[in-house]
């Protein structure tokens, strides 16, 4: 939304100068995930391991979840087109307590995580208590001149966004009445997507952070207030994310000296799919791209290949739809779907 991007334009930039964007004290320092990726596919009904913080919070930040977002997957605005504000960035499609959940059970604005995708989990400290205490207070408080959602309309206004207004209703609509419906962060980020506009990415997440921070003073006590800017404490870094791949693997005849097959992007957007393997021993391979009517478009010879081995299909030549990618010794293969966009 490009009138919450200009206003809070000089707020960003002084954020941007570093990965780690927190709020409010000098003091306040980021969660921060182990960067890295885990180079086993995980599948679709299988738990991820255990996130690991290689950065603990400060004492101003009590709750630490994770955030999911899908990667090479933009985030898009309400006219369908990638969003930009504070940057843009990956989709959010989740939540998480501890970071162990099975990637089947994640999917937000109908976004999930196909076989084949790549996924990340970002740290994010708040403190929940605090957010429950807001929301319940704008959702069922009275101020002086009247109920507190009524804030919402002269925040439209102002702001020149006119969903806003009807936030108390969207809040309603997705069973949130109270604060005894926020127990995490997924009712934190539905909080949030009456802000966005659209879906929301890391960099609209924070934006909107800023937003409640910037609009404190007038916000009264009634409401969940504090009479002063800069309530929310949060801390975030949006370059420390630790990934994993969705196993996306249609075995037939498994080639049992290879492992660790995988495709990416997935969807491909970007006019090239890469290929990653791994083979236990010297292997002569070939890769083959079949279309859906099991023509073959593409052909590499790979030749005597061991250890871990990349390298990429174009596709930019291709009609969208779904392919296959074969790897095969010419007598075992394995196969994996990939979708051109």
């Amino acid at each position: 939304m490009k009138q919450l991007a200009t206003l809070f334009a000089a707020c960003l930039m002084a954020a941007t100068t570093v990965h780690a964007q927190t709020c409010c004290t000098p003091n306040t320092i980021a969660p921060e995930i182990t960067t890295g990726f885990h180079t086993t596919q995980i599948g679709g009904n299988v738990n991820t391991p255990i996130a690991t913080l290689g950065t603990i919070n400060s004492a101003d930040l009590p709750t630490v979840e994770y955030i999911i977002t899908k990667r090479n997957s933009p985030a898009l605005d309400d006219m369908g087109v990638p969003d930009t504000v504070g940057g843009g960035g990956d989709v959010i499609i989740g939540a998480d307590v501890d970071g162990i959940f099975m990637p089947d059970n994640i999917q937000r604005y109908g976004v999930t995580l196909n076989p084949g995708d790549t996924f990340d989990l970002v740290a994010v400290g708040y403190d929940l208590a605090v957010i429950q205490n807001l929301a319940d207070s704008l959702l069922n408080g009275t101020s002086p001149s009247g109920p507190c959602c009524g804030l919402f309309g002269v925040m439209s206004i102002v702001l020149g966004e006119p969903a806003i207004a009807g936030f108390c209703d969207s809040m309603n609509r997705a069973g949130i009445y109270n604060s005894t419906h926020i127990n995490g962060m997924n009712e934190v980020l539905t909080i949030f997507d009456v802000f966005s506009g659209g879906q929301t990415s890391l960099p609209s997440f924070i934006n909107t952070l800023n937003l409640i921070n910037s609009n404190g003073t007038f916000i009264s006590q009634e409401c969940g207030g504090t009479g002063a800017d800069n309530f929310l404490s949060f801390g975030i870094n949006t370059s420390a994310t630790y990934g994993y791949d969705r196993e996306g693997t249609i075995a037939v005849q498994k080639l049992s000296d290879v492992s660790l097959f995988m495709l990416y992007p997935n969807p491909a957007t970007k006019g090239v799919v890469n290929i990653h393997f791994t083979t236990q021993k010297e292997v002569d391979l070939n890769i083959n791209l079949f279309d859906a009517l099991g023509q073959r478009v593409h052909h590499q010879t790979l030749g005597n290949v061991s250890g871990d081995f990349n390298t990429a299909i174009p596709v930019s030549q291709l009609a969208a739809g779904i392919y296959y990618v074969e790897l095969t010794d010419g007598h075992n293969k394995q196969v994996l779907k990939v979708i051109v966009d």
